[in-house]
């Protein structure tokens, strides 16, 4: 991979994102912390260029496209909502211990990601009110 200024700046700026991120967030990052401006092209290319070289992380989720920086290769796990696409990281060890003796045989197991989807907290309780709600308008 050629080395150039923009993708130096791409990844020094991406590496001050906070966990995951998406095009449009690195690109408002591009502009209040960036040395210089690159198009929206030239981000999305540089972080496929990135994912392939193993220096960030492509979560294959059903919104947009979601970037991390891979600092290690711990395993990591995730907690996405259904309802209101939040994406949470998982730091409990019992994950990480779990997914750290994963092996599939007659596989090389490049990086360990576990996706769970369910409701967070607050759309259960969006979903408990409206049940009320609706219990209630019935009576």
């Amino acid at each position: 991979m050629r080395k150039t200024p923009e993708r130096y700046e791409i990844l020094r700026v991406a590496g001050l994102a906070n966990g995951i991120f998406t095009i449009d967030e690195l690109m408002q990052l591009m502009k209040t912390h960036g040395e210089f401006q690159v198009s929206r092209a030239t981000i999305f290319n540089t972080m496929e260029l990135f994912c392939d070289a193993g220096l960030v992380i492509k979560h294959p989720l059903a919104t947009a496209a979601h970037y991390e920086m891979r600092t290690d290769n711990n395993p990591k796990a995730y907690v996405i909502c259904r309802q209101c696409n939040t994406i949470t990281k998982v730091s409990t060890s019992t994950a990480r211990l779990a997914l750290q003796s994963l092996h599939v045989r007659y596989f090389s197991i490049e990086a360990k990601l576990v996706y769970m989807h369910g409701l967070c907290r607050k759309c259960q309780a969006k979903k408990r009110q409206e049940a009320r709600k609706n219990k209630e308008s019935k009576k």
